[in-house]
């Protein structure tokens, strides 16, 4: 039995045995809320404002490898573009980092604690009557090495460590890089994003005068 699998299950009953633990958000009010749909819809017509704001969510959450923000175009100002991010993968929270606002549920905490795995994100801003449309996707992918990126625990027993091929096809739901293998979406995170996007259009950052 190796020593990663052994630390893990002890970790597991130390958390069963102190009951539930929640990792909230730093958003007041994100429990106990309707959800979202997705796409969600956005009521405004300050493409700047809302764009601001969602960049700024999304950064709670993923470093941002690139982003290409919506625009005027044309001879009129109601004529915009899409918008679109593209996020870095990042590893996902384990329970020994609470601090990281990515796992959302305590089984998605324990999981990653057992095995590497790591979500991508791409947001779309489409206009539309008024307003926008945010699409939030965020994709997991599990590790396909001999030893997991994130396993420390027990690195002293292995000889080999392979390096990530860091080849990347961000923004699609296919494999984002050769070792890592696709396993759907994230909609738990999508949704806590969406919330986060919503609660931070309807609460503008205070100003200091």
């Amino acid at each position: 039995m190796s020593r990663h699998f052994v630390l893990t299950l002890v970790l597991f009953m130390f958390l069963t045995a102190g009951g539930c633990l929640h990792f909230r958000d730093n958003m007041p009010g994100l429990s106990n809320v309707t959800p979202e749909p997705n796409p969600m819809f956005v009521p405004s017509s300050d493409h700047d404002y809302v764009w601001e704001r969602i960049v700024d969510a999304v950064n709670d959450y993923f470093e941002i490898e690139r982003e290409a923000s919506i625009r005027e175009y044309g001879n009129l100002a109601s004529e915009v573009t899409e918008g679109r991010i593209d996020t870095r993968p990042q590893i996902a929270a384990t329970y020994l980092e609470p601090w990281f606002q990515d796992s959302v549920t305590s089984e998605e905490r324990l999981v990653n604690t057992c095995q590497t795995i790591r979500r991508r994100a791409t947001v779309r801003v489409v206009p539309e009557n008024n307003g926008f449309l945010v699409f939030v996707s965020v994709y997991k992918e599990l590790e396909d090495l001999e030893r997991p990126l994130a396993a420390n625990a027990g690195a002293a027993g292995f000889t080999q460590v392979n390096a990530i091929n860091t080849i990347t096809n961000v923004g699609s739901d296919a494999p984002a890089s050769y070792g890592w293998i696709p396993m759907g979406r994230d909609t738990a995170l999508e949704q806590r994003i969406l919330l986060k996007i919503r609660h931070n259009i309807s609460n503008p950052p205070m100003t200091i005068h």
